[in-house]
């Protein structure tokens, strides 16, 4: 998650949140692998291009292999009764349907290819610039979009404070179970945060009238990326539809 920052994006991330989200959907409903790593490709190509680092994009991808390999590993081990049958291929020692084997490998791509992206999709977009975007542009109340900007600040700053009183405890030579308890102090600074939020809201005289000194504006190069992009994904959709 980041915010705001000096340096200017290479494509809105009201944009690029818009292309995220027509790709995950199009990754749960496609079962063409090629279609469905063109369009990952692409997308990973403009995080990049927005600020996402070749070394955040190689931690992402660890994760997410791990986590679909176990999926895969379910997926052979436990195979459903349709997939219980046929010829059988050995691995590591063990036999496996070939059936469930190939079925395992096509969801551990689909898996892989959407827990990447949705995790990227975090270090891409500037969800900030985002909501101030849609409350100034897209009607978005003002009520409403503050508040939502106060809750994803709180995100680091409850990373921040768990990891503060994780070490605390760790140096006082507390155990595992006794380390639990660390969540009802956090539980009291979430209170104190949201209640230092609502009344900052209400010190500053929020209302529906409110100026803004930047306007968070699409630009001519981001319609382009956005044609492109839908260019792209009706193009892969009918090519899914007719592999289908």
């Amino acid at each position: 998650m980041k915010f705001l920052e000096s340096r200017p994006e290479f494509i809105h991330s009201w944009y690029l949140f818009i292309m995220t989200m027509l790709t995950l959907v199009f990754l749960l409903a496609s079962s063409v692998l090629p279609a469905n790593l063109v369009l990952s490709l692409f997308i990973l190509y403009l995080f990049r291009k927005n600020g996402l680092k070749n070394k955040t994009l190689i931690k992402l991808a660890v994760f997410a292999f791990f986590f679909s390999s176990m999926f895969l590993l379910l997926n052979m081990l436990y195979p459903s009764e349709k997939y219980r049958s046929g010829a059988e291929v050995i691995l590591l020692g063990k036999s496996f349907y070939k059936a469930a084997l190939l079925n395992g490998l096509h969801n551990f791509s689909r898996l892989f290819m959407l827990s990447l992206i949705s995790m990227s999709s975090t270090f891409a977009i500037t969800y900030t610039k985002m909501i101030l975007y849609l409350v100034i542009h897209k009607g978005l109340k003002v009520f409403m979009g503050y508040p939502l900007l106060i809750a994803l600040n709180s995100i680091l700053m409850f990373k921040e404070e768990f990891d503060r009183i994780r070490l605390s405890a760790r140096f006082r030579g507390l155990g595992w179970w006794d380390r639990l308890f660390v969540l009802f102090p956090l539980l009291v600074f979430a209170i104190r945060h949201s209640q230092r939020g609502s009344l900052s809201l209400v010190t500053r005289g929020l209302n529906p009238n409110k100026s803004f000194y930047f306007g968070y504006d699409i630009v001519p190069s981001d319609r382009k990326w956005m044609r492109l992009f839908f260019l792209m994904f009706i193009c892969l959709v009918a090519i899914a539809i007719y592999f289908r």
